[in-house]
């Protein structure tokens, strides 16, 4: 929980300066026509997207010309914009009244009183921020809220400083919002979420005096909610005249001398209760209240005046601060450092999962996570959005906020998704570069895709639900994008393995529906014959790493060692040495390493037996990615940031003292 805090100047024989609180104007539209009139009117007026502007908009109250009413409009009501208010508006009727028609408003039409907004709860964040689909000269973050808010966001910089804004139409609980026109390569802060409008109370000797520091403030009767003095980041006077309420400012500029024993002060989202009860001044509230000095008052000492706060309990904004930012990405084909995360089969919401995340921050330290990937089963046991809630935002919420996730969809994931129509909640929750966005050839599909980062290629395949008929359009997209890459790197994850004996056996076609063997036969010749390099897999829950291998489409039992392996060493330059591929941009069949990382939430064990691999273990873990330039290095690290694998990949003419 987090409380807001307001320090308040305390009365004293010296004026305090507010210049803007008032009386209220009665023919002050701004005053009445408030956010907590736009969700009775919405709601009591599903057709109000349809008509046009009523005529009152026109005969307008003295002083307030009709266009600039129609900018203050779409300026406060974002979800409105330009659309329209229902007729009744201009001709109310005695029959209106009793349809959804406010009793009020015929006041309001006749100038009588103007009407306070009641304080609204604020939207709280439930999840996120989560970054996706990042690129160049753009970034998505997303969120979810509680309740119906706006989707602005402000960015720049300088976490102190969020000089820009980007923001969506509409009021929504599951938010996106788009940067644009950024620098490539260019770290940028950000702050999303609803503000807070607390109000801050001095009372004591029959005297309060309510401030609020960010926001208007309203003073009203009880019940018809009728202004009796308004301000703006204000303070108001209240004391006892005639066993009745008055208010005033500190300078005195105005004073209301009510018939209320009783008095409303708010802001758009807390209120307090002004009341005399036995001849004594008392203001109470419902809201959450917090004592000034951080103590709870005794009653005797209460009675002697206190300072508190009105505010709300929830986390209604973050950010802002040096722990939430995105980089863009570096121009494409620029070569420099760049670390990737890898987590297969993570979902379980068990301690294993958050030990192997603990293990990963340990390991990499104040090093940035340039991107991250997750090989599917992200959210146990049928992808769920309560599973996803638990098994990804509860625990990767660090990483999320300043990091963009790629993931790939699992078979449990599926069991909530449907990848032919992009149905479901694993659609539902992230945002991928259908359209080619993030670099590679569109797609079409969120299913599968690809994106580019620095001299990087990498190509996310969906095992799990699309189809891999041979003349498919998955398959027809793969070769398109694969024959338009031009990156140094070509890196290709999903979470079907082509070679596995742990947990699921590749060899067998009745695990997985032959969906290991398919991708032996029908997408491995095509990775291969445009220059594979590292593929990444999951659904074994367990860390298998082959050696440099190309053309072995069979099983277990037709690898040949001469054929198949371009390389036998083990890839380390502290052993038999590194792999070393003599091109340096992508060429076909020069070998590949086939990696799965499944075991980032539990470990299952198997025969751990399959030849085409030169290590497997049944470890809990993550694997790093440290690519630079030509040379890339893996390491594959457990659950108390032990090293149990490393390997490096070198691209072009072998270096005599890199290799060894």
């Amino acid at each position: 929980m987090k409380y807001l805090f307001f320090t308040l100047i305390l009365l004293t024989g010296a004026s305090i300066s507010c210049p803007e609180a008032r009386a209220a104007d009665t023919n002050d539209v701004r005053a009445w026509l408030t956010n907590s009139f736009r969700p009775w009117l919405t709601r009591s007026y599903p057709e109000i997207n349809s008509k046009p502007y009523p005529e009152w908009f026109h005969d307008h109250p003295p002083g307030l010309l009709p266009t600039p009413f129609a900018s203050w409009m779409d300026r406060v009501f974002l979800d409105l914009q330009t659309e329209t208010y229902p007729t009744w508006m201009k001709n109310i009727s005695a029959d209106g009244l009793g349809t959804n028609i406010p009793p009020w408003w015929a006041g309001v039409q006749k100038g009588k009183f103007s009407v306070s907004p009641s304080p609204q709860p604020v939207p709280s964040i439930i999840r996120g921020p989560y970054l996706q689909m990042g690129t160049t000269n753009s970034m998505v973050v997303r969120w979810r809220t509680d309740l119906p808010a706006g989707n602005s966001v402000a960015f720049g910089s300088n976490p102190a400083r969020l000089s820009r804004t980007a923001r969506a139409n509409g009021t929504f609980t599951e938010h996106a919002v788009q940067f644009t026109n950024l620098a490539p390569g260019t770290k940028y802060f950000y702050s999303l979420g609803a503000t807070d409008s607390p109000l801050v109370v001095y009372w004591t000797n029959n005297v309060a005096c309510i401030s609020s520091t960010n926001s208007r403030i309203y003073v009203n009767k009880p019940g018809t909610r009728e202004q009796v003095a308004v301000g703006n980041k204000d303070t108001f006077v209240f004391s006892i005249v005639k066993k009745k309420l008055s208010v005033t400012d500190p300078e005195k500029s105005f004073v209301a001398n009510t018939t209320n024993t009783a008095l409303v002060v708010n802001t758009p989202n807390n209120a307090v209760l002004v009341s005399i009860t036995n001849g004594s001044l008392f203001v109470t509230s419902s809201n959450h209240l917090e004592w000034m000095d951080g103590t709870q008052p005794g009653k005797a000492a209460r009675k002697l005046g206190q300072n508190f706060t009105v505010g709300t309990t929830n986390l209604i904004r973050t950010g802002g601060d040096s722990n939430t930012f995105f980089v863009t990405h570096p121009l494409i084909g620029t070569r420099q450092p760049t670390r990737v995360w890898v987590l297969g089969d993570p979902g379980t919401r068990k301690k294993a999962e958050r030990d192997v995340r603990d293990a990963y921050y340990k390991w990499t330290g104040d090093r940035p996570t340039d991107f991250w990937l997750i090989l599917g089963d992200i959210a146990y046991n049928s992808g769920r959005d309560t599973e996803y809630q638990g098994a990804v935002f509860q625990v990767y919420d660090k990483m999320l906020r300043k990091s963009v996730l790629w993931p790939a969809l699992g078979n449990h994931d599926a069991g909530s998704a449907n990848s032919p129509i992009e149905h479901g909640v694993y659609y539902d929750i992230f945002t991928m570069p259908a359209q080619g966005q993030a670099g590679g050839v569109m797609s079409g599909t969120e299913a599968y895709y690809s994106f580019d980062y620095a001299n990087i290629h990498v190509v996310c395949i969906d095992s799990s639900d699309s189809s891999w008929t041979k003349d498919g359009m998955m398959l027809k997209w793969l070769q398109r994008d694969l024959e338009a890459n031009k990156q140094d790197w070509l890196v290709a994850y999903c979470h079907h393995p082509p070679y596995t004996k742990g947990s699921h056996d590749s060899d067998n076609d009745r695990d997985s529906d032959a969906r290991m063997r398919m991708m032996r036969e029908r997408i491995l010749p095509i990775l291969e014959a445009y220059g594979l390099d590292l593929m990444l897999t999951g659904h074994s829950h367990s860390y298998e790493r082959s050696y440099l291998t190309d053309g072995h489409y069979g099983l277990s039992k037709t690898l040949d060692n001469k054929t198949h392996f371009k390389s036998m060493k083990d890839g380390r330059k502290g052993g038999t040495g590194i792999y070393v591929k003599p091109s340096r941009g992508p060429a076909p069949h020069e070998g590949a390493v086939y990696v799965v990382a499944g075991s980032s939430g539990q470990i299952s064990g198997g025969d751990l037996d399959h030849p085409v691999n030169f290590m497997s273990t049944n470890v809990l873990g993550s694997l790093v990615l440290d690519f630079d330039g030509h040379r890339l290095d893996a390491t594959f690290i457990d659950d108390k940031a032990v090293v149990h694998d490393t390997f490096t990949i070198l691209k072009g003419p072998e270096d005599g003292a890199a290799a060894r």
